[in-house]
């Protein structure tokens, strides 16, 4: 797919420029209280993850990958990580992160491109995350190559957070955003010398049901996102209702008819 119709810096800079919080890196449409109630979702299926591996993160060298609102910074730090970095693709994220949080390092980097000119100011990381970030990068070269370049920043038996649609049909493609199969993906995984060691979803009814297409599912998000784009407050009452919910959703089901969540590990 050609990018000259989607210009990913210029797309994001002019979003978070008008569009503060979580808004501004979820769904947009949904508003502040929608998107409130589903970070809880996504952090708790983030935590859930990362609960095998939990005791090693204090003293850990981290890296997120697309910082946007710093919201998974945030995870990091409350879960004892020494050192942290982020990296996003515009300005105002970065400037933005710089001053939220001070004590950890920011850069303006395309994950996609080359990244050689920051190479050695990274270092190799313990455990790096991208959430909700990669999706975003359309042409199939660049995602490719973000995907290598991850991994190259990884410490030999360092572990790779990701999030995506992990379709099991062929891949889906839209304007800003590319859902590839979980085949296509576990085997990119695989030339990038990453394991995958648990996969579990990360949202199920609280976002667009991507990866099915059962009628009654479709039929209910609409009812969601539509009756919440009009009345905003019901995202609250929505939100709250789903939560519990999906909790138990996550640790029941195996896959999703949305995202999906998996650890990784530099072999």
């Amino acid at each position: 797919m050609s990018t000259e119709t989607f210009n990913p810096d210029n797309f994001w800079q002019t979003r978070l420029s008008k569009v503060k919080g979580l808004e501004g890196v979820g769904y947009a449409k949904l508003g502040k209280a929608f998107n409130i109630w589903a970070y809880k979702v996504r952090r708790f299926a983030f935590l859930q993850i990362l609960f095998p591996v939990a005791q090693k993160i204090p003293k850990s060298d981290v890296l997120d990958i697309g910082s946007g609102t710093g919201f998974y910074i945030d995870i990091w730090s409350r879960l004892g990580a020494q050192k942290i970095t982020g990296l996003d693709i515009t300005p105002i994220a970065v400037e933005n992160l710089k001053n939220t949080f001070p004590e950890s390092t920011f850069y303006q980097v395309d994950i996609g491109g080359n990244i050689d000119s920051i190479r050695s100011q990274l270092d190799q990381k313990d455990f790096i995350s991208a959430m909700d970030v990669l999706f975003h990068i359309v042409d199939d070269q660049r995602f490719e190559q973000a995907v290598i370049n991850i991994s190259s920043l990884l410490k030999k038996g360092g572990y790779f957070v990701y999030s995506d649609n992990f379709v099991q049909a062929g891949t889906i493609r839209t304007k800003h955003q590319v859902s590839h199969s979980k085949e296509y993906l576990f085997q990119l995984f695989d030339k990038a010398g990453l394991e995958v060691v648990s996969h579990k979803p990360f949202m199920i009814l609280s976002n667009y049901p991507v990866d099915s297409k059962n009628k009654l599912l479709h039929t209910y998000w609409y009812f969601i996102e539509n009756t919440t784009a009009l009345i905003k407050p019901l995202g609250h009452l929505y939100g709250a209702l789903l939560y519990p919910i999906e909790k138990w959703l996550i640790k029941k089901m195996k896959d999703s008819p949305s995202s999906e969540i998996v650890l990784l590990r530099k072999k």
